[in-house]
């Protein structure tokens, strides 16, 4: 699970350098951003949290249980790769409304 927290840090790194090279932080912000909300997404996706109850469990009943569990490990993966970004992203809108 280390491996995709470090997806997740490594995507982060390399909006940091494209950030400094340019001098644009709000590209790093934007990066950063989408990095953490596409795999929420996802992860949302995955798991029918944009469907209606009946949809959902009539989805439940209609898998086997190694598809779900195969499904479930996929959430975990892209909830842990958008942990770092979305970490670093609220922690710079806090502290950029501290200041302003």
């Amino acid at each position: 699970m280390l491996k995709y927290i470090g997806i997740g840090v490594f995507i982060t790194l390399v909006a940091l350098v494209i950030g400094s090279l340019t001098g644009d932080w709000n590209l790093f912000l934007k990066i950063v951003g989408v990095a953490a909300l596409i795999p929420l997404l996802i992860s949302g996706l995955l798991t029918g949290a944009f469907v209606d109850g009946d949809r959902n469990r009539a989805n439940y009943h209609t898998e086997n249980k190694e598809d779900r569990q195969q499904k479930n490990k996929w959430v975990i993966r892209f909830l842990l790769i958008s942990t770092p970004n979305l970490a670093i992203l609220i922690t710079l809108v806090v502290i950029g409304l501290m200041q302003g």
